[in-house]
């Protein structure tokens, strides 16, 4: 009885390319989406802040008026979301990187640094700015 040799490089289409992309999207697109919510808020204060619920500037205006208002609800799935499954692309990256194949594959650091980048978002909407934020959305 013989034993085929057995490849340690990742078989095509298994290197992580397509993982790392997805969590560099997510992290694009959660960060496109905070950068935004405080770019309306400072179009009603005329400078950059933090709001929140009932604050002086945005208390009593109309947010999302007219075509803001889908826009408004993207943003709310988007951050309430995204931090989500950035912490599941995060896990999932997190075991392929230790698999054996992943070791000689040439997207290795843009995995890497995908995953570093998609628990940072995760960990940050724990933090109190972006719980406030998100409440200022819901609004």
């Amino acid at each position: 009885m013989t034993i085929a040799n057995v490849d340690v490089v990742a078989p095509r289409g298994r290197s992580g390319r397509a993982l790392a992309r997805m969590q560099f999207a997510l992290v694009a697109v959660y960060v496109v989406a905070i950068g935004v919510a405080l770019g309306r808020a400072a179009s009603f204060s005329g400078h950059l802040y933090l709001p929140h619920q009932g604050d002086e500037f945005t208390g009593s205006a109309d947010l999302w008026p007219g075509l803001w208002a889908p826009t408004a609800l993207v943003m709310i799935v988007v951050i309430g979301v995204a931090p989500w499954a950035a912490a599941a692309a995060a896990l999932v990256a997190g075991t392929r990187l230790l698999t054996a194949g992943m070791r000689s594959s040439a997207h290795r650091r843009s995995l890497i640094v995908g995953t570093v980048l998609a628990a940072l978002v995760a960990v940050s909407s724990l933090t109190p700015p972006v719980k406030a934020l998100l409440s200022w959305l819901l609004d």
